[in-house]
């Protein structure tokens, strides 16, 4: 079912992304942590879909917020759009989708591990651990090709500074000129042991293809039963 929306805010979060706070005019969308929206809009007298993972926890189910990284290729007109033509006050529809997902209090244990873009539907899950799911721990294994890419960083850190339960743990893939003290490399089972990952946690991988067959296998490595892996892919 479509929900029409207002976009109510457009924010730069990285050079590449920017945040977009949709409001549903007072409708509950009924999303979990996790979940995306196919996004409807008209462009050029046409209309026009693209997908893009929530990022907002569920505690708020009136608003919700979407990242969405520049397509330097320009072949998603939909991302074109919202980078280069969308203003706060301009209308859209949404409809929810997908079945990766989180529910509060399902896990003692949660593990996310995501790469650049990839964090969107895991910041979702970070927020709603944070807020609604008391008992629950959560590490994040987060890559990002330079650091000023590391999206929500100062949020995440922020996150992990006041609650005990969340540890974010970051990781720059490729040469930089910007100054960075930080994790070099891939995330790895090294990383992963390095990082204490409990083979019990219930994992969520988001990222390319091939990033999600290596985690996943890394994850196996480090005696995580592939049940408890979950991912999500939309490249």
């Amino acid at each position: 079912m479509r929900i029409p929306a207002t976009i109510a805010a457009i924010r730069g979060e990285t050079p590449s992304v920017k945040s977009f706070l949709l409001d549903l005019g007072g409708r509950a969308l009924g999303f979990s942590a996790g979940q995306w929206v196919d996004f409807f809009v008209r462009i050029e007298g046409a209309e026009a879909v693209g997908g893009y993972s929530i990022t907002s926890s569920p505690a708020v189910q009136t608003a919700i917020s979407l990242a969405v990284k520049r397509d330097d290729g320009g072949a998603h007109p939909v991302t074109a759009w919202l980078h280069d033509e969308a203003r706060a006050g301009d209308s859209v529809e949404i409809a929810l989708g997908g079945d990766f997902h989180f529910a509060p209090g399902e896990a003692d244990s949660v593990t996310l591990i995501g790469g650049g873009i990839g964090l969107t539907p895991l910041m979702s899950v970070v927020r709603a651990v944070d807020e609604l799911s008391p008992a629950t721990r959560l590490a994040l294994l987060y890559s990002a090709s330079e650091p000023s890419e590391l999206l929500f960083r100062r949020e995440l850190e922020s996150i992990a500074a006041r609650n005990p339960r969340i540890r974010c743990e970051f990781t720059i893939t490729r040469p930089t000129a910007e100054d960075w003290r930080g994790r070099t490399g891939r995330v790895s089972a090294e990383m992963m042991r390095e990082a204490k990952i409990e083979t019990d946690s219930l994992c969520f991988i988001c990222g390319p293809p091939a990033m999600i067959a290596d985690m996943a296998a890394a994850l196996e490595e480090i005696g995580v039963p592939r049940s408890r892996i979950r991912y999500e892919r939309w490249w």
